[in-house]
């Protein structure tokens, strides 16, 4: 299921409109579920941190003032801690919190929440349903964790009037302080000596340096270790691997399309070390984890790089920002931290600086035409944070209006129908145009990612199996899941089936 496109209200939208915000909300900006989960921690935590001794006061003032400003400070200093207080500020209210994202639906007593986390996803639709407003003030944490729907999301900001608040440890703020128009940037170096980690440069892949003594010393000492390599694909077959030959080591996995469940434990404590947590990027920020003292990256990455209009996939090294949000899951954070960065490239740690943001957006053409159409505006009439490729952009404009989902830069009934579907565009053509019959078969098959995570854990498919069928298989599955543990409930005013 794709995160942009989920989470319809549960309510008439225009009960959110109506909500009792004197001084509007407070909307706070997560990069992703995991992030979302530390954040609303951390919203109910009053801890003694580097930033609120040395700057609590003063940012307590901007807060009060009514203008955005930018937060710059190292991992571990209280940034995300210090969100709390801000809102207080802000709000001039106790503060009611809760999270909406893909895995955590909005309810009916979200209207009444005056600080609400959401992912990047989230916020792009709640303001194409004109459900946040000028009067709300969106704090952006991690803002260098860059994405298509965060700088739409910034765009759509700039364009009803919002306040701007941002936090990164690891980004050259001169750009968001101009584009978010910030009248303060505190940029800080306050870091407690006492945990810096130390740092080591190794010649060597994954597999090489774990090997049977590194993971001697880890049993031994009890320690809480996060890897991070890069694709999906590598982090399960690590965690797997060393299970098979660790019996006393706890293995697990984490990465963009796992449930958050499969991190809560360690996000709360509720794993003794020793432990091994193998994660992509998608654990880099935000991502506090308890217990956690030992961190090896290994320097690669696929990013995509546009070309003519095109997203091609490129491996290339890390880039300062990365290391230095991966190093940062210890450094400056816990006493004996240690970080192995695994490279054949010299790195000078120590020198490594925030470097500027690296956008996206400029390779997702489609979905800034669908966006603008479904809000009635021109790409041109957004302040995007990166320069738009208007080659592509009139392309996509040009296939959206053959297959009749945009007339005259607006979205068509058909092309709303398309548009509010959880799925990608191609998948919602077919389900608003298939016969009756085909619905659920085709709402199965456009969320097989969705649905092969909930049942990956424990799986037998006896008796389901459609040979030749990957497709009819999976709706087996969910059939099977429905008939069997499947019921009638209410969700607002809106009676739907439970999701099992």
């Amino acid at each position: 299921m794709h995160p942009s496109r989920n989470h319809h209200l549960p309510l008439d939208p225009e009960v959110y409109r109506r909500a009792p915000h004197q001084r509007g909300r407070v909307i706070i900006i997560a990069p992703t579920r995991a992030a979302c989960e530390t954040i609303e921690l951390a919203m109910h935590a009053r801890v003694d941190t580097v930033l609120e001794r040395e700057h609590g006061a003063e940012l307590r003032r901007w807060a009060v003032a009514g203008e955005g400003f930018g937060i710059v400070a190292g991992t571990g200093t209280g940034k995300t801690l210090g969100i709390r207080p801000i809102a207080e500020e802000i709000l001039q209210e106790p503060l009611a919190v809760g999270v909406v994202n893909r895995e955590r639906e909005a309810t009916p007593e979200t209207p009444s929440w005056n600080v609400v986390i959401v992912t990047t996803g989230i916020a792009r639709r709640w303001f194409q349903d004109d459900l946040i407003t000028g009067h709300d003030t969106l704090v952006a944490d991690e803002i260098h964790q860059t994405s298509a729907e965060l700088e739409l999301v910034l765009a759509l900001g700039k364009r009803a009037g919002c306040r701007f608040i941002w936090l990164s440890a690891t980004v050259a703020p001169a750009f968001y302080r101009e584009y978010l128009d910030s009248a303060n940037v505190l940029q800080t170096t306050a870091f407690d000596p006492a945990l810096k980690a130390t740092v080591s440069i190794i010649a060597r892949r994954p597999a090489d340096f774990l090997d049977d003594r590194y993971i001697r010393r880890i049993i031994k000492e009890k320690r809480g270790v996060a890897v991070f390599v890069p694709t999906r694909a590598e982090v399960e077959q690590l965690a797997a691997g060393l299970a098979e030959q660790w019996s006393g080591l706890t293995t697990a996995f984490y990465h963009g399309g796992e449930p958050i469940r499969a991190i809560r434990p360690f996000l709360e404590g509720e794993v003794d070390r020793p432990w091994l947590l193998a994660m992509t990027a998608a654990g880099q920020s935000a991502l506090n984890i308890q217990g956690l003292n030992t961190v090896v990256i290994y320097d690669a990455r696929y990013g995509i790089v546009v070309d003519r209009g095109r997203n091609v996939l490129h491996r290339t090294y890390l880039g300062s920002n990365e290391i230095l949000q991966m190093a940062g899951r210890v450094h400056g954070r816990v006493p004996q931290g240690e970080v192995d960065i695994l490279t054949d490239r010299d790195i000078d740690f120590d020198s490594l600086t925030p470097g500027p943001p690296e956008f996206q957006l400029a390779g997702d053409t489609e979905r800034v035409a669908i966006t603008c159409a479904a809000l009635g505006v021109d790409a041109g009439e957004l302040d995007l944070p990166v320069a738009l490729d208007r080659i592509a952009y009139r392309k996509a404009i040009e296939m959206l209006t053959a297959r009749k989902l945009i007339d005259g830069g607006r979205l068509t009934r058909y092309g709303r129908e398309v548009e509010a579907l959880p799925v990608e565009r191609a998948w919602g053509e077919l389900l608003v145009q298939a016969d009756t019959e085909l619905v659920p078969l085709l709402a199965i098959m456009s969320n097989v990612d969705s649905l092969h995570r909930m049942t990956r854990d424990e799986r037998d498919l006896r008796g389901l199996i459609v040979n030749g069928s990957d497709h009819l298989t999976i709706y087996h599955v969910c059939a099977e899941a429905v008939n069997r543990f499947g019921y009638l409930g209410e969700i607002g005013r809106a009676s739907c089936r439970e999701r099992v």
